[in-house]
């Protein structure tokens, strides 16, 4: 299946094999309308649990909401395929016997119907189109058939109650620990124009993240429209815990919300140059949520590989690997950041943070490099040295085979030259991807060249799959 791992695969048809077996097994669905509702009703509380931002489902199996998201999406799918048909079968019973609307006037019928509604409603606007290009239709369509749904099933039917009960307990419960995860606190807004992105600094928020997470950031300023104030968007935090800017967010120009916000960055700037004081807003952040399972500082050599705004997770994890190895908790012999822009220009504002991230060796062991790569013009940059030797540009698609193996070789190189006795060994190679389709398909084709007996010398090979969240675009890899 497109879109899916083999793992994730193998986890969805294993689910829909028990989903036919629980509807077929002794039981006609043309002769037997009960079974399908029943199977309907069952999964709901593992679509809610599976739905939470603050998932306790997914903090016991060591998950992110959004890495369990696929499976929620399905099982959802699969309830609105058993309630229609579960409604259907008493459609056509009672039309053909002339009896629809009379059923329909007794209250546990017309309380069921409302239920069908909001569970139909809420499969149309979360088809991919309409997340993508009208996010805040899926999202209040989500919330109000929400809302609608739980009263309509446990009027339904008592019997059903138990199971709409839990769903609101666990909705509650899912809002509730995002209120504690919430803040309001005032950023400073800063225009990126030669990225066409709001750099969002918030420096009374300084830890309390893991690399690779996100925030949902509500901006309360009348600048963002009557109703701006009311959107929640999704941005991956490109700062590290502790960090002395605090909380950092960049927040690319992908939408109508997003365009409002650079274009209230730029108002911003230019009252800040007119004397009238820093670009001030409030904010609403909520999180953090997500992030990365794993632990790059315990491997040999790590490689971030991050197209366009997935810059984000990139800055982030190095900042986070470089601050563990300044406490002399890190493995790491070598880290490089490999970033694919389409217009070198937009890597300006984020230079002199490369240069930092680079110029300052925490461990005389430790060697970091940051390339970054012209993959998407048309007419090629000339190759330069950016004030580092181990900060580069170049044009063109990089070769992942060639980077991965160089970050092998270095690993390689340092357990050689310590000697055996080393105790830390080799643990292998971490490689961390975030950007287009396309571009993890390559990271995975690369690394599928490299041959076995040198992925096992180096202790192995572990990929790590990220989202990058900016406004409505999530990329994933």
């Amino acid at each position: 299946m497109p879109g899916y791992t083999l793992g994730q695969f193998l986890i969805l048809m294993n689910y829909t094999y028990i989903m036919l077996y629980g509807t077929f097994m002794m039981s006609n669905p043309f002769t037997d309308g009960v079974r399908p509702g029943w199977l309907a009703v069952s999964q709901l509380p593992l679509v809610f649990a599976l739905g939470q931002k603050s998932s306790i489902l997914g903090s016991l199996l060591g998950y992110g909401y959004e890495a369990l998201n696929y499976i929620h999406r399905y099982v959802g799918r699969v309830i609105v395929l058993a309630s229609n048909i579960h409604s259907l079968y008493y459609i056509y019973k009672w039309t053909a016997n002339g009896t629809f609307l009379a059923k329909l006037a007794i209250p546990k019928f017309f309380w069921g119907f409302v239920f069908l509604i909001a569970m139909d409603v809420m499969f149309v606007f979360s088809i991919e189109y309409f997340r993508r290009k009208t996010y805040q239709l899926f999202f209040w369509s989500h919330t109000i058939g929400t809302i609608a749904m739980i009263p309509g099933g446990i009027l339904h039917y008592p019997v059903i109650r138990p199971y709409m009960i839990t769903c609101a307990v666990l909705y509650g419960v899912d809002r509730l620990l995002r209120a504690f995860k919430s803040s309001i606190t005032t950023a400073t807004l800063t225009n990126l124009p030669k990225m066409d992105m709001a750099y969002i600094e918030v420096p009374t928020i300084k830890s309390g993240w893991r690399a690779g997470q996100h925030v949902r950031l509500r901006v309360l300023s009348s600048g963002m429209g009557l109703f701006g104030w009311t959107e929640s968007h999704p941005f991956t935090i490109a700062s590290a815990s502790g960090a002395n800017d605090g909380l950092v967010l960049l927040c690319k120009k992908a939408g109508d919300w997003t365009s409002k916000l650079v274009d209230l960055a730029k108002e911003l700037d230019g009252q800040s140059s007119e004397g009238q004081g820093q670009g001030k807003v409030k904010v609403w952040i909520e999180g953090p949520f997500g992030g990365s399972r794993m632990v790059f500082t315990g491997f040999s050599a790590a490689v971030l590989v991050v197209g366009g705004s997935g810059i984000t997770f990139g800055l982030s994890m190095m900042e986070g690997v470089l601050a563990k190895d300044r406490n002399g908790e890190s493995r790491l012999r070598y880290l490089e950041l490999v970033w694919l822009v389409q217009d070198p220009e937009s890597i300006l504002p984020l230079l002199p943070l490369f240069q930092s991230l680079i110029t300052v060796n925490y461990t005389r062991a430790l060697k970091e490099k940051v390339s970054i790569f012209e993959a998407y013009e048309v007419v090629p940059c000339d190759p330069m040295a950016l004030a580092h030797p181990n900060l580069a540009l170049a044009p063109g698609r990089p070769d992942i085979k060639s980077i991965l193996s160089g970050a092998i070789d270095t690993g390689l190189a340092y357990n050689k030259s310590v000697g055996p006795g080393d105790s830390s060994g080799l643990s292998g190679l971490a490689v961390g991807v975030c950007g287009p389709q396309s571009l993890g398909d390559g990271v995975m084709r690369a690394i599928g060249e490299i041959d076995g007996p040198r992925r096992a010398r180096v202790g192995g090979i572990e990929v790590h799959e990220e989202w990058v969240y900016t406004e409505l675009l999530k990329l994933q890899c």
